[in-house]
């Protein structure tokens, strides 16, 4: 039971990280702020879905520290 549980959130996570690619490559880019708002999600949340397409080589992270931080296609 626990099993199929788990294989429906990751299947919900990768739609949700499917929908922040098709995003990025209608626009170019995305910021954090657009993925709460397209993703209806915290900050954080979205800081986390970020950084695991960022760790999966699919995105790259350009600019440092606040509204500045975009992320395009690798």
């Amino acid at each position: 039971m626990l099993v199929k549980a788990r294989a429906k959130v990751q299947t919900q996570k990768q739609k949700k990280l499917d929908r922040i690619m098709t995003e990025i490559e209608k626009n170019g880019k995305i910021a954090n702020d657009e993925v709460e708002k397209l993703l209806h999600c915290s900050d954080a949340t979205a800081s986390r879905y970020l950084s695991a397409l960022e760790k999966q080589g699919k995105i790259k992270k350009v600019g440092t520290t606040g509204a500045g931080v975009v992320y395009i296609k690798a």
